[in-house]
């Protein structure tokens, strides 16, 4: 009887000893070192200098457009909820499509693609690296988007929670997306002509609302886009705003591209092409006027059309271009992924979870404004932090990459979806990344315009 309880008190304090130190292997403590302090962000710098952008400018631009419908058979799986657990939609209220623009002055070609997706796949971004040899492209021409519309197809993550917010992992499915992603490109190069370019505003502060704090002040309301006029007469506008797309039923099991896909709709009644990218939407919800339901993506849509539409004649254009491009490597530290106010999951739990992908920076100028993709939901009270300096700036999301969402410092400690749940990378993910586009910016030396 002795040996038998002395076996099993050995028996327990080896199991005690071995739960504690899993546990000190899978918690860790979170890590407040200034950012400023550590490796990642003098290896960042140091990349940047590495990189500069490509710049050029020339009195003649030359600009191509075209759409492909990717929207794959009825049954595959859903993306943007993680409730769905791989929920595969029964119809098609909208199709989904790549719309891709090919901006060429001579010296410089850039394509800029926005995808009816919710983000730019890691996978097809792996995949599209094998194709860019082939179109005479290096990754740094292409700028991918997506319209983050959360009731487009899945079938793209291949890490355990990437199953989980879109489904069964489809390496068909990856295959067929690149290939039409592809198609776009050499229609659009196609399809360029001579044009002129213009930039322009408007605002719609009554669709957007801030979800984390409820403060009126960090918001981001403007509607920004291009107009671009061809020889031929024909006009194609790109847009972005910083509403979620994000109105329909989490568990409605319908393909739509939601407002995005209205407001490209109403737009083309009026112009040849339009195409949108998500702006920096993270902390920003859309305003429904009729709750979760087709009637208010129509709604949101056809207001932000309206809004443009009455702008869009005023813009002025110029065939003198400034076109540049470049992609900035973005080192990041270990994840910290938080359990709950001073604890963190271990870095390698993260990495099974999620996966491990390249994570970058795209930067494009167009004219006098510059775009920045960023892998990330970037928050909308950011931006004035990059446009402190007058320079117009346009930033959009899910350039092939995701890192979470990035949202101001101060926000850390909010026991809220965006920052307990989805900030990835610690307390100072909103710093670093804002100061890293900031230098990014100053690098292009831009003139402000007055």
């Amino acid at each position: 009887m002795r040996f038998r309880k002395h076996n099993s008190f050995c028996l327990w304090a080896l199991l005690s000893l071995l739960l504690c130190t899993m546990q000190s292997c899978v918690v860790q403590r979170i890590d407040h070192t200034p950012y400023a302090q550590t490796d990642y962000y003098r290896h960042t710098l140091q990349e940047l200098e590495k990189q500069p952008p490509v710049t050029s400018k020339t009195d003649s631009l030359q600009v191509g457009w075209a759409k492909v419908n990717i929207t794959p058979p009825v049954g595959s799986p859903l993306a943007g909820y993680g409730k769905r657990k791989g929920l595969r939609y029964s119809a098609v209220h909208d199709s989904v499509w790549v719309r891709t623009f090919a901006f060429d002055n001579g010296q410089a070609e850039v394509i800029f693609v926005a995808l009816d997706m919710l983000i730019a796949p890691m996978t097809v971004a792996a995949a599209l690296e094998k194709e860019y040899a082939a179109l005479d492209l290096s990754p740094g021409q292409v700028y991918l988007s997506a319209t983050h519309t959360h009731s487009s197809f899945g079938g793209w993550g291949q890490k355990l929670v990437g199953r989980l917010m879109a489904g069964r992992y489809s390496k068909q499915l990856v295959q067929q997306t690149t290939a039409r992603i592809v198609q776009s490109i050499q229609l659009a190069r196609q399809n360029k002509q001579p044009s002129q370019i213009g930039y322009g505003t408007a605002y719609a502060p009554h669709l957007v609302r801030n979800r984390l704090t409820g403060s009126l002040a960090g918001r981001d309301t403007t509607i920004r886009f291009f107009k671009i006029v061809q020889a031929s007469g024909k006009t194609a506008v790109l847009t972005t705003f910083a509403a979620h797309p994000s109105i329909l039923p989490s568990m409605d099991p319908v393909l739509s591209r939601d407002y995005p896909g209205e407001l490209v709709d109403e737009l083309e009644k009026s112009v040849d092409f339009a195409a949108f990218a998500a702006g920096a939407v993270g902390s920003q919800a859309v305003v429904a006027p009729h709750g979760d339901t087709h009637e208010s993506t129509a709604a949101v849509g056809n207001e932000l059309a309206a809004a443009l539409l009455e702008k869009l004649p005023a813009v002025e254009l110029t065939h003198t271009a400034r076109l540049g491009y470049a992609r900035h490597s973005l080192l990041l530290p270990k994840p910290q992924w938080r359990l709950n106010t001073s604890y963190r999951f271990a870095p390698f739990l993260f990495n099974w979870l999620f996966g491990k992908y390249p994570t970058y920076i795209n930067s494009l100028q167009l004219g006098e404004v510059l775009l920045l993709g960023v892998p990330a939901d970037y928050s909308g009270e950011l931006l004035p932090q990059l446009e402190r300096q007058g320079q117009p700036v346009v930033l959009t999301g899910f350039n092939g990459g995701y890192i979470g969402y990035i949202t101001p410092d101060q926000h850390y400690a909010l026991k809220k979806y965006e920052t307990r749940s989805m900030n990835f990378y610690g307390p100072q993910s909103g710093g670093y990344l804002t100061e890293i586009l900031n230098r990014i910016l100053h690098r292009y030396k831009l003139p402000q315009i007055k």
